[in-house]
């Protein structure tokens, strides 16, 4: 992700010159254009040569939200039972929380709330550093050879089916 400050708008209504873009490299002659830090934002795509560079921002990992194991006592839906268990995140700016399936926390979310009534925390949820996604150099895992077994293959038998 850079920063960069428009200096040819050109015939674009969406670029305003002097003004300060996210930009995002696309292709070798382009930039995803943006005003906001998510290249999912983007408004336009522009050759390299309509920006001047202002600094290069430095990309800051997403921060996981803390989660905790929480029980329904107020189901927010039809879908929810008293007493069921879920994974709860802490609200977000908005004040929205998501749930997850006790069994599957790292799964899409099936559902954001806003009202704090519906679940009660019960502990919360700890990664452990075998959980978090990890990056292994090329050679340093060495996946054992397949070991070949003589075994005989069934064939299956059919039947002719007979309608009358």
């Amino acid at each position: 992700m850079l920063l960069g400050r428009c200096v040819d708008p050109g015939p674009s209504s969406n670029l305003k010159k002097g003004e300060v873009y996210y930009l995002f490299p696309h292709g070798g002659l382009a930039y995803c254009a943006s005003r906001f830090p998510r290249i999912g934002s983007k408004f336009g795509i522009y050759q390299k040569s309509r920006f001047e560079l202002v600094e290069v921002a430095i990309d800051t990992p997403a921060q996981a939200p803390n989660k905790y194991l929480a029980r329904v006592i107020n189901p927010p839906s039809h879908f929810y039972q008293v007493g069921e268990e879920y994974i709860i995140t802490e609200p977000r700016t908005d004040g929205y929380y998501s749930v997850y399936y006790k069994h599957r926390s790292d799964g899409p979310p099936i559902g954001a709330y806003r009202r704090t009534d519906c679940f009660e925390r019960v502990i919360p949820i700890k990664e452990s550093e075998a959980d978090k996604a990890t990056v292994f150099e090329v050679g340093a895992r060495t996946v054992p050879e397949a070991v070949k077994v003589n075994v005989a293959a069934k064939q299956p038998k059919y039947e002719q089916l007979s309608l009358f």
